[in-house]
């Protein structure tokens, strides 16, 4: 099956059909600036529809998962890109005429500061990261540091009802500084909400 890879502001949707009980589900959707795009291995009245306030933003057919073992089976996961744009409220999963699932962008709200604390005696070896921010449908968080010897992020946190964790200084061995990151997102785009050095 042939693809093309397309830049932009794109949200990848993971989910489960049954083109027999006309069910299915979107169990995750997460903004990418990647997209990967077939036109081959399309099911007939397998759907993803996008709407705002003023009615569909886009309407695009879902490409199935496939193997050779079941090349043609009436369920089964699938893996879409979708164009995301401000005015995108709601993603649904058509199975004919069914709304089968549904993901609703999160609320758009700064809430509560994320702030990262040193280290201290109670708390030595970690930097803890905190916030009263309280969960809300539909948004997560994640949590990226790296050390002052290097340009890469790694994720040390995904999916996080609220913006509380740590970051354990001993996965960076011999690092005099770290610099963390809280994302938020709602499924569509993403946030960076804090930034911050840390030296020890």
């Amino acid at each position: 099956m042939k693809k093309t890879l397309t830049k932009g502001k794109y949200a990848q949707v993971v989910g489960t059909f049954d083109l027999h009980d006309c069910s299915g589900t979107i169990d995750y959707v997460t903004p990418v600036d990647f997209a990967t795009k077939t036109s081959e291995g399309e099911v007939a009245n397998l759907r993803l529809i996008g709407e705002g306030p003023s009615g569909v933003v886009f309407d695009t057919p879902v490409h199935p998962q496939r193997n050779s073992c079941a090349p043609h089976a009436d369920s089964g996961t699938f893996e879409e890109f979708v164009p995301v744009t401000p005015a995108l409220r709601t993603v649904k999963l058509m199975v004919g005429t069914t709304i089968a699932a549904q993901y609703k962008r999160g609320l758009d709200s700064a809430g509560p500061p994320v702030t990262v604390a040193g280290l201290n005696l109670s708390s030595p070896y970690k930097l803890q990261i905190s916030s009263d921010a309280l969960p809300a449908p539909g948004v997560t968080y994640s949590v990226q540091a790296k050390p002052d010897s290097s340009s890469s992020w790694m994720t040390l946190a995904v999916g996080l009802d609220a913006p509380n964790s740590e970051v354990n200084i001993n996965q960076f061995p011999g690092a005099n500084k770290i610099e963390v990151r809280v994302l938020r997102t709602d499924g569509f785009t993403e946030t960076e909400v804090l930034r911050e050095t840390k030296q020890f």
